[in-house]
């Protein structure tokens, strides 16, 4: 991968257009709208690797291969090659400013386009298995756009309460998880929209989801088990919502279950996801009873055997997971972090310095095997006269061989010497061992 790179840096740009448009033809064949969300196949690796080599390559290169796939083209296979190629990084950001205007009105335009023409009825009349492609494609490009997008507004609070409600009256588990996928999706894209948690949408969104995951009959379905790193996105993003403290508030109370949810995950990844997610809403809520969105059996409250509950655990975990992520964001490094990693520099010298006299000595003993089975072989060499004298040997055993056969096709009828051929099959085997000697020789 790293020799595709840097010839794309550096090689003719012809050149690394004929090979990015040979790639692009392999990733045609090997497309299908099965295969788009499968992390593993062959249409997502594929993808992965040509938007990484595109990352190294000239703009021009980067506009001709968005224009190749995307271009006028509104078929299936091409905007399922969009969406592969947007989960797997495609530089939306490189592209020219002409280019990604015309990218970045495309992929709201078929997401706007789409909404309008949401309902149940189009989801169930789809066989495909990736209906809502503008969906996934604005997911997935979000963050490379890099553009604001005020357009977004409520109707996409609206798609999701849809969503919500579409699940929980299917029954059917092949819908089911396509709703899951778009509810994932979409949670993702408002979790980016700031000003949607201003809107008068949003109390409902909360009461739904509250119901969907906590409260209703789809709590313990295990296919929304899928949504939840983006749902940790969405209650991280509550933190610009103006909530009122208040057990009397439907909505507050629906927050505070969603984050007890969350921060009782046992999973590392989830509590990973959580834990920030709760930072992040912490730093930047109006609310001051925080102590009320930890659950006592949060994760993190646990000692090491999994038995006892702590609360101030879980305040020392969260401002120990605070320091480090604040630690990550500084620009001068302070007197310790340097002397910390001068430490970890000697010990990282000093396990490289053993390994060095590892191999340093691994290639010493290799030498002197082979110097040994050099002198081996210097002493193993037999004289040039005994190699001849056998050979001698072979020549007149072939000379005997020969008379005996003439001799017994000339006298048939009278019986060998039996010692006679006792003697020869001796001298055969005989000469047959001198000539293995020879050779190893």
């Amino acid at each position: 991968m790293e020799l595709w790179c840097f010839m794309v840096r550096y090689g003719e740009i012809s050149l690394v257009t004929g090979v990015i448009d040979q790639l692009c033809s392999l990733m045609k064949l090997v497309a299908s709208p099965e295969s788009v969300f499968v992390r593993g196949s062959a249409m997502r690796k594929m993808a992965g690797s040509i938007s990484r080599i595109l990352t190294y390559g000239p703009q021009s290169v980067v506009d001709h291969v968005y224009k190749s796939i995307a271009g006028d083209d509104r078929s299936q296979l091409s905007s399922v090659m969009c969406v592969a190629l947007f989960m797997e990084g495609f530089p939306l950001n490189l592209l020219s400013d002409r280019m990604r205007s015309i990218a970045t009105q495309r992929i709201f335009t078929d997401y706007f386009g789409f909404l309008e023409g949401f309902d149940d009825k189009s989801m169930r009349a789809c066989n495909s298995g990736v209906y809502g492609v503008p969906v996934f494609a604005l997911s997935a490009s979000l963050l490379s756009l890099q553009v604001s997008m005020p357009n977004i507004d409520a109707k996409t609070l609206k798609f999701l309460g849809s969503i919500i409600h579409n699940y929980r009256n299917t029954l059917d588990q092949l819908t089911k998880d396509h709703y899951c996928k778009l509810l994932s999706e979409t949670l993702g894209i408002v979790s980016n929209m700031k000003h949607l948690y201003a809107a008068v949408e949003m109390e409902e969104v909360i009461l739904g989801l509250k119901s969907l995951f906590i409260s209703g009959s789809t709590a313990s379905d295990t296919q929304l088990y899928q949504c939840k790193p983006n749902l940790a996105l969405f209650v991280a993003g509550l933190g610009h919502m103006e909530i009122t403290e208040s057990d009397e508030s439907a909505k507050c109370s629906a927050v505070w279950e969603l984050y007890h949810m969350l921060l009782r995950e046992q999973h590392w990844a989830l509590i990973h996801l959580a834990i920030t997610a709760f930072g992040y809403f912490a730093a930047r809520t109006s609310c001051n009873q925080l102590w009320r969105f930890v659950p006592q059996t949060a994760a993190l409250s646990y000692d090491l055997s999994g038995d006892e509950a702590n609360e101030e655990r879980f305040m020392s975990e969260l401002k120990a997971f605070l320091e480090k992520e604040t630690a990550l964001l500084t620009i001068t490094p302070s007197s310790e972090q340097l002397g910390s990693l001068v430490r970890d520099g000697l010990m990282l010298k000093e396990v490289v310095r053993k390994f060095s006299e590892i191999d340093a000595k691994a290639m010493g003993c290799e030498s002197m095997v082979i110097d040994e089975e050099k002198q081996l072989n210097k002493k193993r060499k037999l004289p040039d006269g005994i190699s001849e004298g056998v050979e001698l040997l072979q020549s007149g055993l072939k000379v005997i061989d020969d008379g005996l056969f003439e001799w017994q096709q000339n006298n048939s009828a009278i019986a060998l010497n039996a010692k006679f051929l006792t003697h020869i099959s001796r001298l055969k085997d005989a000469v047959a061992q001198l000539v293995g000697l020879a050779g190893s020789g």
